[in-house]
């Protein structure tokens, strides 16, 4: 079984970001158009192209993770995620053909990979495999960007009003200098020979066939001349954006709020992923939550407490409201402002005011 994280270099608890980085060199070194003619850099391309495929993938990478962990020597010769041979012609070899139910019988849905008809389709790309089931379709179409992840903190006070909040973040943007064709402007593009033209190539494993997209060019079904310099040939770019988030009323920390659009770029014309952001609201000096009443904390002096005073108290609202202190107030009395919490349908909370005496 091929190991991944060692084709490209990279540690097991390689970030993202470090896998990118790991393909995006070795991609500039041994692609074929920069080595014409030698068949090692090309078989050491491919052999890149396709870890980054399972590795820059979420769900791939965790179901090859499982692969390694459970082994797949079990698995009816199944000698790695690319080690079979091209199936050139419809007698080349005999293959039997397997449904998703025959691969369950056989595998068991307890066996810690669901079904095994899914994680093949899923590790060889979007097409499928057209014997499991008889799916097939062409990688090279319009193909819908992967969703983001990523996290941000908000004041409470914003999060209890709601509104918008800006954020600075890196997003992942079409190449301007390609536009996603991932070629140098004016450099030569021809169609693919491995697959031709159809974006993605059969293989057999053992007795299985399965179709992925043609690691030589990527699933375009085409060949492009150059590189382009601005992306490597991605046709992507990572860019310092200000999102404008909009915050609902009442927001706590853990809640997830979808960008749509704002994920990584489709390709071929596809729609872009969305972006899903994990709230964590920072903590008040003087303001906290509990259910739909605000609390806030007001310090007074002795001489207020003794005599009594009217003081203004903000609220969440923006609003300033005068409270009236009766003389004689000890330290930690509190003072129920009705309505002036949080909404949810019909109900509403209250903010309750705590004094807290100071030396005067």
């Amino acid at each position: 079984m091929k190991d991944y994280y060692k084709i490209l270099g990279v540690p097991e608890i390689a970030t993202d970001a470090e896998i990118k980085k790991a393909y995006r060199n070795l991609a500039k070194k041994y692609h074929p158009d920069a080595n014409p003619g030698n068949k090692a850099a090309e078989n050491k391309f491919k052999e890149i192209s396709e870890a980054n495929e399972v590795l820059s993938n979420k769900q791939k990478r965790e179901q090859f993770d499982q692969m390694r962990r459970y082994g797949a020597g079990g698995f009816g010769g199944f000698e790695g995620f690319g080690g079979g041979r091209p199936r050139s012609g419809a007698g080349a070899a005999y293959q039997r053909e397997y449904n998703s139910d025959d691969l369950s019988s056989i595998f068991g849905e307890s066996s810690g990979f669901g079904s095994f008809a899914d994680l093949f389709s899923s590790i060889f790309g979007q097409g499928g495999s057209t014997q499991f089931g008889g799916r097939s379709s062409r990688s090279g179409g319009p193909q819908s960007g992967g969703d983001l992840y990523s996290e941000i903190e908000i004041p409470f006070q914003t999060a209890m009003r709601g509104g918008k909040a800006n954020v600075r973040m890196d997003v992942t943007e079409q190449c301007p200098t390609c536009h996603g064709k991932g070629s140098k402007p004016g450099s030569n593009i021809r169609t693919c020979p491995d697959c031709q033209g159809r974006g993605h190539i059969s293989f057999t494993q053992g007795n299985f066939a399965v179709s992925r997209p043609c690691p030589r060019c990527l699933g375009r079904g085409q060949i492009i001349g150059e590189l382009c310099p601005t992306c490597s040939g991605s046709g992507s770019v990572r860019q310092p954006r200000t999102v404008a988030v909009k915050i609902p009323i009442g927001t706590e920390s853990g809640r997830t709020i979808r960008l749509r659009g704002l994920g990584n770029p489709g390709s071929y014309g596809g729609p872009s992923g969305d972006l899903y952001l994990k709230v964590n609201v920072t903590k008040d000096k003087s303001f906290w939550r509990d259910g739909l009443d605000i609390h806030y904390r007001v310090p007074i002096t002795s001489d207020q407490a003794v005599n009594g005073a009217k003081i203004r108290i903000p609220t969440i609202t923006n609003k300033q409201i005068d409270l009236k202190i009766p003389p004689g107030t000890l330290s930690g009395a509190k003072f129920r402002l009705r309505g002036l919490g949080l909404a949810q349908g019909s109900h509403k909370g209250d903010q309750i005011v705590e004094v807290d005496f100071k030396s005067s």
